[in-house]
């Protein structure tokens, strides 16, 4: 599979720079949220990373069998206790043909050293292709769906649910979990492995972010014996919660942001004030011609002050910073995914870095 016939030139991370954090690292918050670890969140920063650089030298045709390389993670103190798990969605290339592509990993993570516990970890790349840019920006929204055919737990963005549930055949919910689906896979893992003495960490950069989201109130709603604790930390996730702004059934975005708070409250989102993909969908969607109403799960000012969404203690579950990264523009010869204020490994991964150096004991 090369880039010609299934990556846009746009999207593939063709440039051949190095991808440099800011020469002047952006300004660490005073504080963190009440519950925010900030070594585990630079070690799931560094599974986000993991996972884009693993679908990447696939989508490129680098490594068609790639596992993630855990150098880094276990330079952080853990240890990937084998066997991990390889998760895959099925995309279409430009000529319509059903493919399977790595969508992120599970792995459980142990400590080398007793200052660490062991945990789950469930990892989501971002956006790594045309098909997934037009999941991406497919934002009719579609409910929620449990274990049980008549309860939903509101409504979300139809892209990324179709990411989530659609399987080999591109029909899917979490009712019928879809032969191939992430849905299905998040349930075989959890069903068989799961373990109640350890905590499950969700997490992921951008459409992985938005994944990481919707996965965390799977596992949390759906799979309640099969873990000690989860938390969810999104880094860039664009908002989730979707709901029809013109209809009656306006107020199921704020139902499914109520549901998500009650059953994941362990939840951080890391946002770049100056990357625009947080802000993505608009919380009234289109500006000027409202269609959706659009929230994220927490910490949404503009949801807020729309009325999509009512003030949550969890709002103060956002860790900020303003980093432009001049030193891999938008355009350039970096990799795409290195460009600009969204990027994983030159700006996201070194903020997390210095905030688990300055916070960490």
């Amino acid at each position: 599979m090369s880039t010609t016939t299934y990556v846009s030139s746009s999207l593939s991370a063709t440039g051949k720079g190095t991808c440099n954090p800011s020469t002047n690292p952006p300004q660490l918050p005073e504080s963190l949220p009440t519950g925010f670890d900030s070594q585990v969140a630079y070690v799931l920063g560094l599974c986000c990373n993991s996972a884009n650089e693993q679908c990447t030298a696939y989508v490129n045709g680098t490594d068609k069998a790639r596992d993630p390389d855990f150098s880094k993670i276990i330079s952080q103190g853990y240890k990937p206790n084998p066997p991990h798990l390889n998760l895959s969605v099925y995309e279409k290339d430009v000529n319509g043909k059903s493919i399977e592509i790595p969508a992120g990993f599970i792995v459980r993570l142990d400590p080398t050293d007793t200052s660490k516990s062991s945990m789950i970890v469930v990892a989501f790349h971002g956006t790594q292709n045309k098909f997934e840019l037009d999941k991406d920006n497919d934002i009719v929204p579609v409910p929620f769906g449990g274990i049980l055919p008549n309860w939903n737990l509101g409504s979300v963005h139809g892209g990324f649910y179709a990411q989530y549930t659609d399987g080999s055949d591109h029909q899917g919910d979490l009712v019928a979990r879809a032969d191939g689906s992430l849905a299905q896979q998040i349930y075989k893992y959890f069903s068989d492995n799961g373990d109640a003495t350890l905590p499950v960490k969700v997490t992921g950069h951008s459409l992985g972010g938005a994944l990481a989201t919707l996965c965390a109130l799977d596992i949390a709603y759906n799979f309640k014996s099969k873990f000690k604790s989860i938390s969810m930390y999104s880094l860039a996730s664009p908002r989730v919660a979707d709901a029809l702004a013109d209809k009656n059934d306006r107020g199921n975005a704020a139902t499914f942001v109520s549901h998500y708070q009650q059953y994941v409250p362990d939840s951080y989102r890391v946002v770049n004030t100056v990357d625009p993909v947080p802000t993505l969908p608009c919380a009234l969607t289109p500006p000027l011609l409202t269609t959706n109403v659009c929230a994220h799960v927490l910490g949404d000012s503009d949801a807020i002050l729309f009325g999509i969404v009512k003030p949550s203690s969890l709002d103060q579950n956002v860790v900020s910073f303003t980093d432009a990264n001049p030193q891999n523009p938008s355009k350039g010869d970096s990799p795409q995914n290195c460009q600009g204020p969204h990027s994983c490994p030159a700006v996201y991964l070194p903020f997390l870095e210095r905030l688990a150096l300055a916070y960490g004991s």
